[in-house]
């Protein structure tokens, strides 16, 4: 092993996850996605949505100064994923089935991701699972393209919806359980956004003694994901600039709603911004923390998120349910009060998922 990346692959490169090393391992029907229309947009969608702009002002890419795409966590899952169907053998029509799953699994995410879904979801009916379902089904333009290499590809779509979802048991709980792609991919790239960034096992270190649990270095390594995930929430997602920023976020779209329509679930950021003056600067400020009271007008309440390990639940019987436990209470933020500035815009409750659930 070299860094948690088998011999024969390159070290998990958060910026390109598929790209580093995978090479005849993949399955054909993922290159075929992956140049899709649909697809290609998460490259315009930031990983952590309103997040990314405050936490990371400068240019995008400069030393220090890096922000992620969905495009990106969604090749990184699906590395993951191959991997886990390397570990366990599997092949055939259900590893074509996992991989595909787990690359499409954000397929339908809204422009600045989960900033903007509550306003999307009250607004228009629509959240990133009914777009993703549309996207791969057909049903609406941008996804036709999708739809057709899933069908030639002999691929159930209404199987994959399932899987997506996390409505079907199996595959050692990585799409349903605590313990999934997604989390482990998400929470791990998340905690990059820290500065420094501090040094953590990679995904595929934590996939493999998750698939694995073969001794105690395998529960060490997965108990202290499940801590980095404790401390993600509380340092970056539910911490007051990651709330605030979420909640301007959805305060500006609510403000121009007249502009928007259910389509702009399947726009980009730089689209929506066109539509959300003065949105992208205020995020982007240096002088955020205080110019965010002359918008925001009342206390913000959330659902802060506790993660911690139960040793009751049996790591190695796979009882992820009892031993990987989360808990939400009900918190407030309270904006800065600077004077002047827009008039103050109506808030609502806040979305928390993030990261993956």
């Amino acid at each position: 092993m070299i860094d948690g990346a088998p011999l024969g692959r390159r070290a998990y490169d958060f910026a390109a996850p598929i790209e580093a090393g995978f090479g005849e391992a993949r399955e054909p029907v993922l290159d075929r996605l992956v140049v899709t229309r649909a697809f290609r947009r998460l490259s315009g969608i930031r990983f952590l949505g309103g997040i990314d702009y405050l936490r990371v002002p400068r240019p995008n890419g400069r030393p220090g100064s890096r922000r992620y795409t969905r495009y990106q966590h969604s090749l990184g899952v699906a590395r993951l994923a191959l991997l886990y169907c390397d570990l366990k053998d599997v092949r055939g029509p259900e590893r074509r089935l996992v991989t595909v799953a787990a690359l499409l699994h954000d397929i339908g995410h809204a422009p600045l991701s989960h900033s903007l879904e509550p306003v999307f979801k009250s607004a228009f009916g629509i959240d990133h699972h009914g777009a993703t379902e549309a996207l791969v089904t057909g049903r609406v333009p941008l996804g036709r393209e999708v739809h057709a290499i899933l069908k030639e590809s002999g691929i159930d779509v209404e199987r994959l919806i399932a899987v997506i979802g996390g409505c079907e048991p199996g595959h050692d709980g990585f799409f349903a359980g605590p313990i999934n792609f997604d989390t482990i991919e998400g929470i791990l790239r998340t905690q990059t956004y820290e500065r420094p960034a501090p040094r953590l096992a990679s995904p595929e270190t934590v996939m493999t003694a998750a698939a694995r649990r073969a001794g105690e270095a395998d529960r060490i390594a997965v108990d202290e994901f499940w801590s980095y995930k404790d401390l993600v929430y509380r340092s970056i997602i539910n911490a007051p600039s990651g709330i605030l920023a979420d909640a301007v976020c959805q305060a500006f779209m609510r403000r121009h709603l007249a502009a928007f329509s259910a389509a702009d679930v399947l726009s980009t950021e730089e689209a929506v911004f066109r539509k959300l003056p003065g949105l992208r600067p205020l995020l982007r400020s240096p002088g955020f923390a205080r110019e965010v009271g002359t918008v925001l007008d009342t206390t913000i309440r959330f659902r802060a998120r506790r993660f911690e390990v139960d040793p009751r639940g049996d790591f190695f019987a796979r009882d992820d349910a009892t031993r990987y436990r989360q808990s939400r209470t009900e918190s407030l933020v309270l904006p800065g009060a600077a004077a002047g500035g827009h008039p103050p815009l109506p808030t609502q409750n806040v979305f928390d998922d993030i990261a993956g659930d």
